[in-house]
């Protein structure tokens, strides 16, 4: 009885090195485990890489009876056995993707282009005002940065002096189109040109070549991508997601001047070069496009529109790439 009761002691006093001796145990089976699960992945994955370099190897060994390549076969059979050289090939194939993520960050079209890549950090290169050279060295995206500027900021003269076909300056409430807008002779250049002329599928905002820079035309036609983002003109989804009635875009040409437009139609439709005629013969030609593009609009909008009005047009792509996504705004003031 007394020898039973002095084990018990023993046993309490000795309860924290048995808790601390099996947690230990507990740990190294399961370090075994892994490792052993592990080599044995890595095993699996070894013998199924090398084995297509194998047979590869074996076949052109057998066309062109080349003893070299029976070396690279013996070599190669060799390294099916070897787990920490396909672990060594997975390490280098993982850093890839990373440092391929890395450079193309945030560069996703769903547009008139392609997937995109990352747009230079022209800040480095360019005389900036002293208000913007913090904000331009935050963020390397020229969408993001012209994005932030406010009225008092825009200066179409200036930004002449970055880029020489800057024409205009795109504003649309409720999305974060915000953006200078250029043109040159063509409409394919800033298709997969930026801002700053550097090459990127990110494009950018850009005016018809046949349109009027004074915005004289009876349709002024704007493009730009659709980046899943929501910069170029990404955000443009906004306005058909809108409850908002009386939705404005407001366009400031070089001369300082603010035209403002009120949206009346925005719809979805196939490729077509209907709505991106810009001006028309006379005004029954004209009346017959406005209401074409006026009976397509499917969101709730004021949808009056004349031959007396001028338009804008701003078309993109749908999120899937096989359609256009179109807005049309009329001048009001």
């Amino acid at each position: 009885m007394i020898k039973k009761f002095f084990k018990f002691i023993l046993n309490i006093i000795l309860l924290p090195y048995t808790l601390i001796k099996l947690t230990i145990k507990g740990f190294i089976e399961q370090v075994y485990f892994f490792i052993v699960g592990f080599k044995t992945l890595s095993l699996f994955l070894s013998r199924g890489f090398y084995f297509y370099l194998v047979e590869l190897f074996k076949f052109i060994k057998k066309i062109t009876h080349i003893n070299f390549f029976q070396k690279v076969v013996n070599y190669f059979e060799i390294k099916k056995e070897e787990p920490s050289h396909i672990v060594l090939i997975i390490v280098w194939f993982a850093t890839l993707l990373y440092v391929f993520d890395y450079i193309y960050v945030d560069n996703s079209a769903m547009i008139q282009a392609l997937p995109d890549e990352e747009i230079e950090d022209v800040a480095k290169r360019e005389e900036v005002t002293e208000d913007k050279s913090e904000l331009l060295s935050a963020d390397m995206n020229l969408y993001r940065i012209f994005n932030k500027y406010s009225l008092k900021d825009i200066n179409i003269s200036k930004l002449k002096e970055k880029n020489k076909d800057t024409v205009a300056w795109l504003i649309v409430e409720g999305t974060s189109i915000n953006y200078p807008i250029v043109q040159t002779d063509n409409n394919d250049y800033y298709l997969q040109h930026s801002f700053d002329y550097s090459y990127t599928y990110n494009g950018w905002t850009f005016m018809d070549f046949r349109n009027d820079t004074m915005l004289n035309d009876k349709n002024t036609i704007f493009y730009g991508h659709n980046l899943l983002n929501g910069t170029a003109f990404g955000s443009l989804r906004n306005i058909f997601e809108s409850s908002q009635s009386d939705i404005k875009i407001m366009v400031i040409t070089s001369d300082n001047k603010k035209h403002v437009y009120k949206v009346f139609s925005a719809y979805y439709i196939d490729p077509e070069v209907y709505y991106l005629q810009t001006d028309f013969y006379t005004d029954n030609d004209y009346q017959v496009f406005l209401d074409t593009i006026r009976n397509r609009n499917i969101i709730n909008v004021d949808n009056s529109v004349s031959t007396s009005d001028k338009i804008i047009t701003l078309s993109t792509c749908t999120d899937d790439n096989n359609g256009r996504r179109v807005v049309h705004a009329k001048l009001v003031e």
